[in-house]
């Protein structure tokens, strides 16, 4: 099974490769970021980056550049055409943005890749294209949210319900709702390019007290990355399409993931 990954350098992107690289029943990772990897990611099986400048790499992971996710150029078709699921965790914080410059990332980067992949001929009746879409808690289906986060996310799962809708069968869509989460623990370096330092102040001695209070606001990369995963490969079917953070965390415990 092949997968499609974005958003591979944020903390629910990079859960879910880690997730992805660790499950050999996907037998290739194609990510698409606007940069090459950065040096510092480590990747369970991989080669560590040789120098600053460089990436780590896996023999089963395939990381390629593309430099606006507004459009897709005929190049880039082919090798969508050869995924049969994707991870849509490209995201980007509503924090100083207008509401038309927040809406062009969540949804109208989400409709070019959906218009992409349709004509690259993903999917069929028989077998499915899968796609994960990352959201978040809080996402408002009717659009009226004063929160312009949760506004623009229910618009953009719209979106892609609609779009599901319409393949007749070739395109099975999931949307997760995770509540907070941040880089994990195992790997130092992720918090310290991932985070500011009053974000990394935050998730050491703010997160653990209010967690222990309110367990279901928050949910751990890991776990997030693995449920996108077995998203990308079917466990979930028949379930959704819509996963809140509790419902995510009781099926992963009913699983014994």
């Amino acid at each position: 099974m092949r997968v499609l990954l974005t958003g591979a350098t944020g903390v629910a992107g990079l859960g879910a490769l880690r997730a992805l690289l660790q499950d050999e029943s996907f037998t290739h990772v194609t990510t698409l970021t606007r940069r090459r990897l950065p040096s510092w990611i480590e990747l369970p099986g991989g080669t560590k980056a040789s120098s600053s400048d460089g990436s780590p790499t896996h023999p089963r992971l395939t990381a390629l550049t593309q430099p606006t996710f507004a459009e897709y150029s005929p190049d880039i078709r082919p090798v969508l055409a050869q995924q049969d699921s994707c991870i849509w965790a490209l995201g980007s914080t509503s924090s100083g943005k207008s509401e038309e410059e927040y809406t062009e990332l969540t949804v109208g980067y989400l409709k070019s890749v959906l218009d992409a992949l349709k004509e690259a001929g993903v999917g069929t009746k028989e077998k499915p294209f899968r796609f994960v879409f990352v959201s978040g808690n809080g996402a408002d289906s009717n659009e009226k949210s004063m929160i312009l986060f949760a506004r623009v996310k229910g618009k953009a799962e719209n979106m892609l319900l609609k779009f599901a809708e319409q393949s007749e069968g070739s395109f099975k869509p999931f949307i997760l709702r995770p509540a907070y989460f941040f880089p994990s623990h195992k790997y130092p370096q992720d918090e310290l390019h991932q985070r500011g330092g009053i974000g990394r102040f935050g998730n050491r001695y703010l997160a653990p007290a209010l967690f222990t209070l309110l367990p279901s606001g928050k949910i751990e990369q890991e776990d997030l990355g693995r449920f996108a995963a077995e998203a990308a490969k079917g466990t979930w079917d028949g379930k959704g399409p819509i996963f809140e953070n509790v419902e995510m965390k009781r099926l992963l415990r009913e699983k014994k993931f």
